[in-house]
């Protein structure tokens, strides 16, 4: 009976409900108390969502909110209005968010933004230190280029801004009754205003977070070619090897501005060799001594090389002699057969003596005929002894034909090759009909099961924000209009609408459930790195410097192979400086706090457009 007592006893024990996690006990205390379920965030049950929201709010209810106000309060029902606020913005959030249109915002503006940023500032850094912007900052140069209101003045502006926009939020997100309350409007304006949203800027706009958010985005991209990853590690430590590796790679490429001791170029053309290899080559020029041709009567006798007849030889190629036994000995006597040209056949005595023979037999040097002592040419009806033109036709060939007789590997090189390719041809063509019925498939299924977007052409601001990345037209300018011209368009007649439709469809794709619970960790990680969920320490400045390293291996990466090597080149200098030219943008503070305040007011005037015609009527 004690036993089964005991047994009983750890069932229930192991049956009991698990605590509920701390981030719970933070935001509803007095629900976990009274054992109340918890307010779903949303309208709209989203378990996991919820979840991870409430832990990201429950952070910043602890960090931003708790450390002031249990200093003159312990009365836990402040928190609680301020989380019924948030639950009550969350939830028109929701409901105004099913009316944007996100294809259109995350196809067409956000890449013309970041477009706009990335041209800005690499013009911003080619003005600096010349005529056009003396005595100025990159980031004063950047502000006239992208003027804000929340960056004119510095960090009063800025807090300024946000108040205002809070309080404009505030005004049309609450209810009335709620915004007529002065003290929890001021408080909760202030908290998200000045507490929330500005150190949220401050830590998103920092470089080391951007490049933090490449390597999490990018995640799946790790080393997979070991060879790749061997050529650009070399490349690394080539370029370390400079003091300032900029000035000297960088100087053998387009014209560049100084950008705080660092150069700026427009771009990297594969085809020009390194300075190092230019300044070898420019060394070895200078110390090597020009050379007096010798006299032909100094140069070493040996083994004399036969000169090619041109004309003869043209009329090889181009089919003019119609057979072999059309050809001539050539006129010059240059080309007279010597005993000192090379002979297929095997050196003997024997064979000495009939090539003598043979040129005793066809030329008299010592006689002058009609010619005016040229010697005679061969005659096709001259007879010779059988050995003597066997010997004489061997030589000639090789003196004189050598350049045009076939390989001797031509099966090995040519035959097995065409085959091979035709094999591979042929099995495509018997395979072409079964992909082009699974190609069929899937346009169908595409045209049945996807809507049809509001927008067209969708791809083309992602291809204008990639080319302003990497340069592509710079880079390779032929291949690029090419593409715009000719290849893109055929691909767009032939599938314009199922490109459209699955563009739209990688859109929905992005904002669904799993995903921004993904983003919602992800934020959160990046805030709250440690163990026990602390703030994150200050990086040092060797760590930060491998995180940008990391971030730039994994953008090349994502780029398929043979697109790297057709506009960067084989040399992995080149694709490093590529991937650094699209993380440069990215390295400035107050630049990036532009781009954050520009994205934030797109975001805003579509899920909250009153804010715009309350202040522009």
């Amino acid at each position: 009976m004690a036993h089964q007592h005991r047994t009983r006893h750890g069932k229930q024990q192991s049956q009991a409900p698990p605590p509920p996690p701390s981030y719970l006990r933070i935001l509803f205390p007095r629900n976990i108390q009274q054992r109340e379920p918890v307010p779903q965030l949303l309208n709209h049950p989203h378990p996991d969502l919820d979840a991870e929201a409430y832990h990201f709010l429950a952070f910043l209810v602890r960090d931003f909110i708790q450390t002031w106000y249990t200093s003159f309060s312990s009365d836990p029902q402040f928190v609680a209005t301020i989380v019924n606020v948030v639950i009550h913005i969350a939830r028109e959030l929701e409901r105004r968010s099913l009316e944007i249109d996100w294809v259109g915002l995350m196809l067409q503006d956000v890449p013309e933004v970041l477009r706009r940023h990335y041209t800005d500032y690499r013009q911003a850094a080619q003005k600096l230190d010349t005529a056009y912007a003396p005595n100025q900052t990159i980031e004063s140069i950047f502000h006239g280029l992208q003027p804000h209101f929340a960056l004119r003045d510095g960090e009063e502006s800025e807090k300024e801004y946000l108040r205002q926009l809070a309080d404009e939020l505030l005004k049309i997100l609450l209810p009335e009754s709620e915004y007529q309350s002065d003290c929890v409007r001021w408080l909760v304006r202030e908290i998200l205003a000045c507490l929330v949203l500005r150190s949220v800027v401050e830590i998103l706009t920092e470089p080391d977070m951007i490049n933090y958010i490449v390597n999490t985005l990018l995640v799946d991209f790790g080393p997979t070619e070991e060879e790749y990853e061997v050529k650009l590690q070399k490349a690394a430590e080539e370029i370390a090897k400079s003091n300032n590796y900029h000035s000297k790679f960088l100087s053998a490429l387009r014209p560049r501005s100084t950008v705080r001791g660092k150069l700026v170029h427009r771009s990297s053309t594969p085809n020009i060799k390194s300075t190092d290899d230019m300044v070898d080559m420019l060394q070895e020029a200078q110390a090597s001594a020009l050379e007096t041709p010798q006299h032909p009567s100094e140069q070493p006798r040996g083994l004399s090389k036969p000169e090619r007849n041109d004309k003869l030889l043209s009329h090889r190629i181009t089919g003019e002699q119609n057979s072999q036994t059309s050809r001539r000995v050539p006129e010059s006597a240059n080309h007279i057969p010597r005993t000192d040209i090379p002979s297929v056949l095997a050196p003997s005595p024997n064979n000495k003596n009939r090539i003598a023979q043979a040129e005793k037999s066809t030329f008299d040097h010592n006689s002058v005929g009609p010619n005016n002592g040229k010697p005679t040419p061969l005659s096709a009806t001259q007879t010779h002894p059988q050995g003597a033109a066997e010997v004489v036709e061997q030589i000639r060939s090789n003196a004189v034909w050598a350049v045009t007789v076939a390989p001797k590997d031509f099966i090995i090189n040519i035959l097995i090759p065409f085959w091979a390719a035709m094999i591979v041809l042929t099995n495509f063509l018997l395979t072409l009909p079964k992909k082009v019925t699974q190609t069929s498939q899937s346009i169908a299924w595409i045209y049945a099961e996807l809507d049809a977007p509001e927008h067209t052409d969708l791809e083309t601001g992602i291809f204008k924000l990639v080319k302003e990345i990497f340069y592509l037209e710079e880079r390779n300018q032929v291949v690029w209009r090419q593409w715009e011209i000719m290849g893109w368009p055929l691909i767009r007649t032939l599938g314009g609408g199922a490109i459209d439709r699955l563009l739209a469809h990688g859109v929905y794709w992005i904002f669904a459930e799993p995903r921004l619970v993904t983003y919602i960790q992800a934020g959160r990680r990046a805030l709250w790195p440690g163990p026990d969920a602390s703030p994150p320490r200050p990086r040092g400045v060797h760590e930060m410097e491998k995180a940008r390293k990391e971030a730039e291996k994994r953008i090349l990466r994502t780029i398929p192979a043979p697109l790297r090597d057709l506009f960067f080149g084989d040399d992995g200098m080149h694709h490093l400086v590529a991937a650094q030219e699209a993380l440069e943008p990215f390295q400035n503070k107050i630049c990036n706090k532009h781009l954050m305040y520009i994205a934030l007011d797109l975001l805003l005037s579509k899920v909250v457009p009153e804010i715009y015609l309350a202040t522009h009527p």
